[in-house]
C-alpha cells in the first residue's frame, strides 16, 4: 500500500480535535478516497473542488470571526490550494487525465502538513475560545454542539 493510500484510508492523518472542522475534514477525506478509485474523474474532481471552496470558506469565516492571528498565512495556503485545483480542472477539461492522478497522489501529503500545522493551530484557537465563552465557534452553546 502506498503512503497516499494509507493516508486516504486512515482519517487520523487529518483530525485536529475540533469537531466542526473534523467533520469538514471527514468530507474531504471521503472525496479524496473517491478520487483514488477508478471511475468518473471529472465528476469526482468537480465534487472535490466544490468541497474545497466551501471548506476554505468556512475556515476563513472562523478565522475572521474570531480574529485568528495567523489568518493571512492560512488564507494564502487556501488560495494556493484552490489555484492548483482550478488549474487541474482546466487541464483535465483540456484532455490531460494524468493530472488528476498526480493531484490524488500529492494532495494527501499537502493536506496532512496543512491540517497538522495551520488547521491544528486554528483548532486550538477555536477550542480555547469555546472554553472561555462556553459556546462553540458557531456561537451555539457547547452542550448543543456536542449533542
Amino acid at each position: 500500500m502506498t503512503i497516499e493510500a494509507q493516508m486516504v484510508s486512515d482519517f487520523g492523518y487529518f483530525e485536529v480535535g475540533f469537531e466542526p472542522m473534523d467533520a469538514i475534514h471527514r468530507e474531504f477525506h471521503d472525496l479524496l478516497a473517491a478520487l483514488h478509485q477508478a471511475g468518473d474523474e471529472g465528476e469526482k474532481l468537480l465534487a472535490l473542488h466544490e468541497h474545497l471552496l466551501r471548506h476554505c470558506s468556512q475556515e476563513e469565516r472562523w478565522m475572521r470571526d474570531t480574529s485568528f492571528p495567523a489568518r493571512a498565512a492560512h488564507e494564502r495556503e487556501h488560495e494556493m490550494l484552490l489555484e492548483v485545483v482550478a488549474e487541474v480542472r482546466r487541464r483535465f477539461d483540456a484532455g490531460d487525465s494524468e493530472v488528476v492522478t498526480r493531484l490524488a497522489q500529492e494532495l494527501p501529503h499537502w493536506f496532512e502538513l496543512h491540517a497538522n500545522s495551520m488547521d491544528a493551530a486554528l483548532a486550538v484557537h477555536l477550542r480555547n475560545l469555546d472554553t472561555a465563552s462556553g459556546s462553540d465557534a458557531t456561537g451555539a452553546p457547547r452542550e448543543a454542539a456536542t449533542a
